[in-house]
């Protein structure tokens, strides 16, 4: 057998057996729930350990904002303010959300360095424990919108449920990112900056502050956006509105893509985690 032939067979034998590690530790990982669950939860408690509101310190500077920004944009966008500021104020909610775990995903090996280095825990724990610490986050920034709602009357009804598996879609659109750039960003540093200056861009180009309706002489614009359906399928029915078919099968589709992606990648990479960390 020629030298080609051998690697060509050492190479199909290699590759199922990676991915099933891959997949393998991706399944331990959520099997071990209360590890990763209690170790978000302790993560955000700690930031505001012996302050007066703990986290809700977050929710309280997210409040401020929202409010000062609604007022001042309903304004200068010429925005009734009872409908401009429930959605500026989803729009902030779940944006950051969405832009958390984006740059927290490029740390999500290295933050945890020497629990990666030392314990025997499957690697996917820490992105699990990463999307559960942003869940808890949005729980308590979510308090923002009710307070909105209340006082300007808004009642979305049964449509307000369809957020959940919006939210879902997110966490687990989120959890695979982490996959992908959390080896990345362990090999090259230059990944988390790089992340963070998308984000910071892409935060104007994503209607957070301002409505599609605003441009719609560039609809394909907002349409191509991927951000802008994952803020839809969450925002439209807490506004008691129904996202459109296309918000759903962009989000979904995205979310699959990403999937199919970080378990290749995750797969090929995992083993190295340690040595980058």
């Amino acid at each position: 057998m020629t030298q080609a032939a051998l690697l060509e067979t050492d190479s199909n034998r290699y590759w199922p057996s990676m991915l099933r590690k891959g997949i393998s530790d991706i399944a331990q990982g959520l099997r071990r729930h209360e590890l990763w669950a209690f170790l978000g939860w302790r993560e955000v408690r700690k930031q505001y350990q012996r302050s007066v509101l703990g986290p809700f310190w977050l929710t309280l500077n997210m409040g401020i904002l929202v409010t000062a920004l609604g007022w001042f944009y309903s304004h200068i966008f010429a925005q009734n303010i009872t409908e401009f500021l429930p959605y500026l104020a989803l729009g902030f909610i779940i944006w950051a959300l969405i832009s958390g775990m984006i740059n927290d995903s490029c740390t999500v090996f290295t933050s945890a360095a020497n629990s990666v280095r030392q314990a025997h825990l499957p690697f996917s724990i820490y992105a699990y424990q990463l999307a559960w610490r942003h869940l808890v986050v949005f729980g308590h920034n979510i308090f923002i919108y009710v307070g909105v709602a209340i006082f300007f009357r808004i009642w979305p009804g049964a449509t307000a449920l369809l957020a959940i598996p919006g939210i879902a879609l997110i966490l687990t659109a989120g959890f695979f990112l982490a996959l992908v750039l959390g080896p990345m960003a362990a090999r090259f540093r230059d990944i988390p900056p790089i992340t963070a200056s998308f984000t910071q861009i892409l935060f104007f180009l994503t209607p957070i502050i301002w409505t599609p309706q605003s441009l719609p002489e560039r609809a394909y614009f907002v349409m191509a956006n991927p951000f802008y359906h994952f803020l839809a399928i969450v925002r439209e029915p807490l506004l008691g509105r129904m996202p459109t078919a296309l918000n759903w099968s962009v989000s979904l589709g995205v979310t699959v893509g990403l999937a199919a992606v970080a378990i290749v990648f995750f797969s090929r990479l995992r083993a190295r985690i340690p040595y980058w960390a």
